[in-house]
């Protein structure tokens, strides 16, 4: 996978061949107040994929939600969901809040195909047959 980016807050990476981001969000987007290169760390990795590209958002590292960002989140899933995503998956931590941000998250935006773990590996294995299936 190519590194996009590399920042304190979060990683994104890409597998090209695989029509394929990988984002993880870290503990220290739970204090952040802003995200200068978010967008455009965002914007790169939507270059280089197709429509029908698949996303694994690995928020487990999460230590909880940040509100304030909450617009910026938003904002991003309409990114996603302008350059033709084909499924979200997002693994998140075992406690109640965060998914349940993330359902408000989800709320407002773009209705992105979005399945839910809380286990990397599972979420890892799904993704798999997600690609194998036949298209049509």
């Amino acid at each position: 996978m190519d590194l996009i980016a590399y920042r304190p807050q979060y990683r994104i990476y890409l597998h090209a061949a695989g029509n394929h981001i990988h984002y993880e969000r870290l503990e220290e987007m739970t204090l952040a107040t802003e995200l200068p290169y978010y967008l455009a760390d965002i914007g790169r990795a939507l270059q280089r994929v197709q429509p029908g590209f698949t996303v694994l958002s690995d928020l487990r590292r999460t230590l909880g939600p940040n509100p304030q960002l909450l617009p910026l989140f938003r904002q991003v899933r309409q990114l996603l969901w302008d350059h033709g995503v084909g499924l979200m998956v997002e693994v998140h931590p075992a406690s109640p809040s965060g998914p349940k941000f993330m359902e408000q998250v989800r709320a407002q935006s773009a209705a992105i195909p979005t399945q839910l773990f809380t286990n990397l590996q599972e979420a890892e294995a799904f993704l798999q047959q997600f690609w194998a299936r036949p298209t049509s």
